[in-house]
């Protein structure tokens, strides 16, 4: 709609700029941060359903018959293009090999089938339901939805028919199952000790800045009584630009877009700093630029939500 359109051309096109006191993350020492394990314990039990929930798993091995590349036809000293029927039958062959493949494995085993078949490369896979990480099979494989239903509607030891890939024609082994559950504590407990001591270092400079809050007249003072405190002034940018020292993200240029000149904000969090900052200049929006911009801002929006959705 056109206040998307107008968003738009305000962060990438007005320009303003800053005043601002901020104190980057890796200026707390570590050692300011005390993080308990009754601490990493609550963070787990409250963020574990979505962070470390484990997947069903299907281990499943495969092998992969190959078609040979088809001949190329030639006139005089020329090759014009790929015999086509010389592809089918190539294409052909490689299926009844994958098909007397699975049925010797599902007479006899498919450790059996391998060597009667002298099959070279057998591949292990972890498949699972869900659409991430092309459920867990290699993407030059394509997407093989039928090689994940045949993982989890068959029993283990089942074999499957041939299932066609984008690089071949594939035969599977369901090898064993793996139930979901949560990645144990152990495990995970120095990544959490990790989180909260960056969320903790936040809140410790949330707590500095405070006292900046009040006294917004006197910033550089502050900083220069404040090792850990840095100011700046005079930082220009577009408003959804980079700005020195504190970065940007979504909060920040999304106060800018509504502050007016001569406002001081609230303290804002980027992904580096914590800060405070003042508007001293800002772009006003020239409608006349603005309508020349439109349609291009427009059609760059379209494209960019039709891709997203798909």
């Amino acid at each position: 709609n056109d206040e998307d359109i107008l968003r738009k051309y305000m962060k990438d096109s007005l320009r303003c700029t800053l005043e601002y006191i901020y104190l980057p993350i890796s200026n707390v020492a570590d050692s300011l941060i005390e993080i308990s394990d009754a601490e990493i314990k609550e963070k787990y039990n409250e963020t574990k359903d979505d962070t470390y929930r484990t997947k069903d798993i299907r281990k499943t091995e495969y092998v992969l018959f190959k078609p040979q590349p088809a001949t190329n036809i030639k006139i005089g000293n020329i090759y014009l293009y790929k015999d086509t029927l010389d592809s089918v039958s190539k294409e052909d062959k490689a299926l009844q090999e994958a098909i007397l493949f699975a049925d010797e494995a599902d007479y006899s085993s498919f450790e059996d089938a391998v060597a009667i078949y002298g099959v070279s490369e057998v591949d292990t896979l972890d498949i699972h339901e869900t659409f991430e990480a092309n459920s867990g099979i290699p993407f030059q494989m394509g997407v093989l939805r039928p090689a994940v239903r045949f993982a989890f509607d068959n029993s283990i030891g089942s074999i499957s028919d041939p299932i066609t890939a984008q690089n071949g024609i594939a035969v599977f082994h369901s090898i064993s199952e793996k139930r979901s559950g949560y990645k144990p504590l152990e495990a995970v407990s120095e990544s959490i000790r990790r989180t909260l001591k960056r969320d903790n270092k936040k809140d410790y400079a949330k707590t500095l800045l405070d006292y900046a809050q009040k006294n917004t007249g006197s910033w550089e003072a502050l900083a220069g009584d404040d090792p850990l405190l840095q100011y700046s002034t005079g930082e220009t940018q577009n408003i959804g630009g980079s700005f020195p020292g504190i970065g940007r993200n979504n909060a920040l240029t999304g106060t800018l877009l509504a502050m007016e000149v001569g406002e001081v904000s609230g303290i804002l969090e980027t992904f580096n700093a914590v800060l405070i900052l003042r508007v001293t200049e800002k772009d006003d929006v020239d409608d006349v630029q603005y309508q020349d911009a439109y349609s291009a801002i427009r059609d760059n929006l379209l494209n960019t939500e039709k891709n997203r959705g798909f």
